[in-house]
């Protein structure tokens, strides 16, 4: 059971390229200017990281290159030579239906160090940590550079970009170079030495099974086998749970996702926090490494339990258009066009758009009663993203709070949200998703450069030695400040 929960789970994520629909230059037109009109009118942050006139280029430059366009892949990597520029990590993709569940996907599990990859499992007699030189024949900084264009991304931020790569890098793989029966890898074993091997393709789902056993998952620092047990309880739990470490006097925390009912989700906080309150815990860690965000109000609500403070997330909101743009291409929307769009930001025009300066979830930022009152520490990094970012940054706004890891995936000073805009282009049946709102953030440090994640109070290094041992350095950073 658990197996097929696993496999359902990066279904939805992922699958691998077994044709691609040719098209007419037509169509492609069409669905470019679709998707051209579609940013023009409605993105709302459309050139934060590009100026009007170089976007315009852009725009210009990829038309032209349009004339060879002739294949629904093709046509998806011109769109992500756009958004690109843009650098909006809600701005999404998704490739056309073209893309199947095949037999032929890259077979390796990898992890990405200093931007080398890395194996992340001892599948096939190649050791865990070795590091992958070519595959064939295209050298390993190469694909990594040609990769990062299929990940969106806040700002210039990396850290989100190598989180998802090592996560979908054959998937990627197949988008850029390809389908292939077969690969040719050169690699490195951590003792030196280098070897040839060629490994044939497998199926995405034995692939995508194997992902459970991953050695940076840290099964090994928490004494457990690498496995579904494992990645159920700790990676893919989507509910919060706590652990604790007795002879620290320390609960853990892991909050996985903000996604869920938010009422059961804050029935769940009561619950925990009861539980470490009556234990008389001193010390509480947050590990929000795996959050990819959900609702904001559960980010609020788990803030509550940790802050001696009143606190703020933002400081206003923005959008550009109080209509949907080229409406007859939209599959789905989450929330009412006219009570978002228009009756929320009708009475607040600016000369570019419609402007809100006040959140009307202040009210609820505040202590709760019933909060932790000892030390707390909180784990994020790359994955962190959306309203996980967010929670991450009141941490870094509140003084008694240490945030530690990696920056973050979501943007530091400001970020896109709240209202979702699912399309689907008539000819070449991608699908993007646009989220309609900026969401200028409340922050302390403006010295942090524009297009940054949050960064950590103190940054930890995520070694080779880690991955080959098993070694969750984050976790282990902090179990030795508590211990002093």
């Amino acid at each position: 059971m658990k197996k097929i929960q696993y496999f359902v789970l990066f279904c939805t994520l992922t699958c691998v390229l077994s044709a691609q629909k040719r098209m007419d230059s037509l169509g492609v037109r069409e669905d470019f200017r679709i998707f051209e009109n579609i940013l023009k009118k409605g993105h709302p942050s459309l050139y934060e990281y590009i100026d009007q006139d170089s976007l315009e280029y852009v725009f210009k430059v990829v038309k032209e290159s349009l004339t060879t366009t002739d294949s629904d892949i093709k046509l998806y990597q011109n769109m992500l030579e756009v958004t690109d520029k843009i650098k909006d990590g809600h701005l999404l993709f998704f490739a056309p239906n073209t893309i199947k569940t095949d037999q032929y996907y890259f077979p390796l599990i990898l992890k990405l160090i200093n931007t080398e990859f890395y194996t992340d499992t001892d599948d096939f007699d190649i050791p865990i940590g070795s590091k992958i030189n070519q595959i064939n024949g295209h050298q390993a900084h190469e694909i990594l550079h040609r990769l990062k264009k299929y990940v969106s991304s806040d700002g210039y931020n990396l850290t989100r970009k190598y989180r998802e790569i090592e996560l979908k890098f054959g998937l990627y793989f197949a988008y850029e170079y390809g389908v292939e029966k077969k690969f040719s890898i050169d690699y490195t074993a951590p003792d030196g030495t280098e070897t040839n091997k060629v490994l044939p393709a497998e199926s995405f789902v034995t692939v995508r099974l194997r992902n459970a056993k991953r050695n940076s998952y840290f099964a090994k620092y928490h004494k457990q086998e690498n496995g579904f047990d494992y990645f159920d309880t700790f990676i893919n739990n989507k509910s919060p749970f706590v652990y604790y470490k007795e002879d620290l006097n320390t609960a853990v925390l892991v909050v996985n996702s903000f996604r869920g009912d938010i009422r059961i989700f804050k029935s769940n906080l009561i619950k925990i926090f009861k539980e470490i309150n009556k234990k008389k815990i001193s010390n509480l860690v947050v590990d929000v490494r795996q959050n990819d965000g959900g609702f904001r109000s559960n980010a609020v609500h788990l803030f509550s339990f940790i802050t001696n403070n009143l606190f703020k997330q933002i400081t206003s909101e923005y959008v550009a258009s109080l209509a949907i743009p080229e409406r007859k291409y939209v599959t789905r929307t989450y929330l009412s066009e006219k009570h978002f769009l228009k009756d929320k930001f009708y009475n607040h025009p600016i000369y570019d758009g419609w402007k809100l300066v006040f959140d009307d979830m202040e009210a609820i930022m505040v202590p709760d009663k019933d909060r932790f009152r000892g030390n707390v520490y909180v784990l994020a990094g790359g994955t962190t993203f959306s309203a996980g970012s967010t929670f991450a940054l009141n941490v870094k706004n509140d003084p008694n709070i240490i945030l530690i890891g990696e920056e973050t995936g979501g943007g530091y000073h400001f970020s896109n949200g709240e209202f979702p805009v699912y399309y689907e282009f008539p000819n070449s049946k991608i699908i993007m998703v646009m989220y309609m709102e900026k969401i200028n953030h409340y922050i302390k440090d403006k010295r942090v450069p524009k297009g940054s994640g949050v960064l950590p109070d103190r940054q930890t290094i995520f070694s080779i030695d880690d991955l080959i041992s098993g070694r969750d350095p984050d976790l282990d950073y902090v179990l030795k400040l508590i211990r002093g």
